[in-house]
């Protein structure tokens, strides 16, 4: 008889390697070139990119030394051409990427990690070491970047961001919030809204045993008073809507906020409608938090559209033989590739 299978398979062992480039555009992600990206497009573009290795269990760590553009061009011309094991996103392998590795850095980089990352005991190990080499004074880095980086499941609660820390500019003018809506001058979208958080309320009451949260907010305020800018659907252009987005998806990530099935939409439809509902509807917002979030589901709603829209798209084949076990008399829509490719890179809670 042949021997039986071993219990445990080492990834980097069984599976192929490939530069990092190829890997992603068999995912169906290629970025931009860096000389293609200006500087309005730069930072969602790059928030892109990082949560798209996060969406493959590629983890950033110790880049607060660079400019986002510095950190960019690093990512595309550098470590995309590095060879990366191709390992099964459910084989559960998280893999770090340190833009500085101190055991293989130059005598430059190591400098930079001892000036910027380094612990006390850290530093003082390589002192010893380095008995004749300058040991730097620590400095702050030039880059407030690290804490807001995509994280493997489950981190640890001292790398836990606070929510009054939440990144953005801080010398923007504050916006009239009393101003009415352009797109709804009569006000029956916000009308809409509160009607719905109030049903929200009631039902995490009838959770709670009638302690309600004090922490309901809208997703928009919680952003403008962090100074975050937001642009309507009217004012980007197609060369700047899906670095918009993506800056818009990782501010909402920042505040503990989630967005599920999403791929029947293209980035404008998806855009719109997060500025429509998604910014405006209350949520629980708990900040970048290893204990959960608030996840708005695109296909969540219980209706009859959005049940077709899952069973066509996002269903596996288990999930449409339980419906029709269950539904027999239901029509049920053929199943049909997604017409777009973001769900897999998108944000993610820490769990």
């Amino acid at each position: 008889m042949p021997d039986p299978a071993p219990e445990f398979l080492d990834p980097f062992d069984e599976c192929p390697w490939l530069p990092a480039r190829e890997l992603f555009r068999r995912l169906g992600y290629e970025p931009l070139p860096p000389a293609a990206v200006d500087d309005f497009q730069l930072r969602g573009r790059l928030w892109e990119f990082i949560h798209a290795l996060a969406g493959r269990r590629f983890y950033l760590r110790d880049s607060n030394h660079l400019s986002d553009r510095e950190l960019y061009v690093w990512l595309h011309d550098r470590w995309f051409g590095e060879e990366v094991a191709d390992i099964p996103f459910a084989a559960g392998w998280n893999c770090h990427v340190c833009v500085l590795d101190p055991e293989i850095a130059d005598a430059r980089e190591t400098q930079i990690w001892l000036r910027y990352f380094a612990t006390e005991k850290e530093r003082a190990a390589w002192a010893a070491l380095n008995p004749h080499s300058p040991l730097p004074p620590h400095q702050p880095a030039p880059h407030d970047r690290d804490r807001w980086l995509p994280e493997p499941p489950g981190f640890r609660p001292d790398d836990e961001a606070g929510d009054s820390d939440f990144p953005g500019p801080e010398d923007l003018e504050d916006e009239d919030e009393d101003a009415p809506d352009e797109d709804d001058p009569l006000g029956l979208q916000q009308a809409d809204a509160d009607i719905r958080a109030q049903k929200r309320r009631e039902e995490s009451a009838a959770v709670t045993g009638g302690e309600e949260s004090g922490d309901w907010q809208r997703p928009v305020d919680k952003l403008q008073s962090a100074q975050i800018p937001l642009l309507p659907p009217a004012e980007l252009t197609d060369e700047t809507l899906t670095a918009q987005l993506w800056q818009l998806l990782h501010n909402l990530y920042c505040t503990g906020f989630y967005v599920l099935h999403s791929d029947h939409h293209s980035d404008a439809e998806l855009y719109a409608e997060l500025w429509r509902r998604g910014l405006r509807d209350e949520a629980l917002l708990p900040g970048k938090s290893r204990n959960g979030g608030w996840f708005h589901d695109f296909v969540g709603s219980g209706s009859d559209e959005h049940q077709a829209i899952f069973l066509r798209y996002h269903a596996t084949d288990e999930q449409r033989e339980h419906h029709l076990r269950d539904w027999p008399d239901d029509p049920l829509p053929p199943k049909t590739p997604r017409p777009f490719n973001r769900d897999w890179r998108l944000p993610k809670g820490p769990f």
